[in-house]
């Protein structure tokens, strides 16, 4: 018993030295980790990722300006009233002759439109703008002077004078220019060095502002300079009276489809082409196995079996099998009616039909005994021969 209880105690001594040891090793681990926070960038995330107008959006919201993303020429078009401000700050590939005449027609009626343009250097376009066109302004890229400080560097905005002015990044290469045909009153412009970035002009009771580009808008660019500022005082620019207006933004102007079209305009067509394609489509699946006769046999007469058998030899070339029936028929009816028919020579049988038929006895001859038929014609000629014998007796 005694040795059995030395044993276990030094078992339990054991055990308790590995815990220790664990737990040191444990504990100096633990005192060697370090712990850091890492900010990682993921990128724009949710409808940021699409829209690149977000943040500018919740900026004017979180100043007091109503501010709304919209899609134009869609089926829920939103009603743009005489105060409102709409920024369109893509290309407007959509704006055909129509849509840009409704749209001026807005402006006109007190609205205010923020648009740009395609840069054109020779002022023709595969896509022409109906809006500028009538206004005569265009956008074309222009390269800088040697001596000129522009680049990289932004451009200057006065607000009420010289001392205070805002800071905008255009691009440099970008300007403004307009045609003979130009006559609108200038309300305000952007310049720098005579390179025109922003101009805005009066259109009836509203106002029409272009500019070169709208990427100082977008979201990784609103916070820079003076951006978010002067897109304030652009959505807070009331032009008929002092009302609030709503400030909309449109990201896709996208032309409607043939089929859209047809479907919002003609569905009841759309549907009735669908089902018939259906059932043509139904109808063109082979099928498998005999089909169910629904029809009753037809009786043919024996003058169709007789017409049946004369083609086929005839296409096979038994012309003289089939003028020896005829012949056959003819003898045995000139036996009924004259029984020494049979003792009769040759020229007696050709003589005794050329008296009771008045036909030449040569004709006679050939269509009686005569085997060689060279075309149809000879062989048509012998059968109305032989008719005629078989109708004189």
């Amino acid at each position: 018993m005694a040795l059995k209880s030395n044993k276990n105690s030094s078992d339990g001594l054991l055990y308790a030295l590995v815990a220790l040891i664990f737990v040191g090793v444990v504990a100096w681990v633990y005192s060697q980790l370090e712990y850091r926070i890492v900010e990682e960038d993921k990128g724009y995330q949710g409808e940021a990722k699409t829209n690149h107008y977000l943040a500018a959006e919740f900026f004017l919201l979180r100043m007091g300006q109503k501010a709304e993303k919209i899609k134009l020429f869609s089926g829920k078009e939103t009603s743009l009233n005489d105060n409102d401000t709409l920024l369109v700050p893509s290309v407007r590939l959509a704006f055909d002759m129509r849509r840009s005449e409704e749209m001026l027609e807005w402006v006109e009626s007190g609205g205010h439109l923020i648009i740009t343009a395609q840069p054109d250097s020779e002022n023709e376009s595969d896509q022409r703008d109906h809006i500028l066109a009538k206004l005569g302004l265009f956008i074309e890229r222009q390269a800088l002077n040697e001596d000129s400080t522009q680049e990289d560097e932004p451009v200057d905005i006065a607000i009420n004078d010289e001392d205070d002015f805002w800071q905008i990044d255009f691009d440099d290469y970008l300007v403004i220019s307009s045609t003979p045909e130009f006559n609108s009153e200038v309300v305000w412009t952007v310049k720098d060095e005579d390179r025109l970035h922003a101009v805005q002009v009066k259109v009836g009771r509203g106002r029409l502002t272009l500019m070169t580009e709208m990427r100082m808008f977008r979201n990784g660019y609103i916070d820079k300079f003076d951006h978010a500022a002067f897109l304030f005082s652009l959505a807070n620019d009331q032009l008929v009276s002092g009302n609030e207006g709503v400030f909309y933004y449109s990201l896709f102007e996208e032309k409607i489809s043939l089929l859209q079209w047809l479907w919002e305009n003609a569905s009841p067509l759309v549907l009735s082409l669908f089902a018939l394609g259906i059932i043509v489509l139904w109808m063109m699946i082979p099928r498998f196995g005999p089909l169910i006769n629904v029809h009753s046999p037809v009786r043919r007469q024996f003058l169709d079996h007789l017409t049946a058998s004369g083609n086929y030899h005839w296409r096979q070339g038994h012309y003289y099998r089939l003028i020896s029936e005829v012949r056959k028929q003819l003898s045995h009816r000139v036996k009924l009616k004259y029984p020494e028919w049979s003792d009769l020579s040759k020229q007696d049988q050709i003589s005794h039909f050329a008296d009771i038929s008045q036909i030449d006895s040569q004709v006679i001859e050939k269509a009686l005994f005569d085997s060689g038929i060279e075309q149809a014609n000879d062989f048509t000629n012998k059968i109305k021969i032989l008719e005629k014998l078989r109708k004189s007796l």
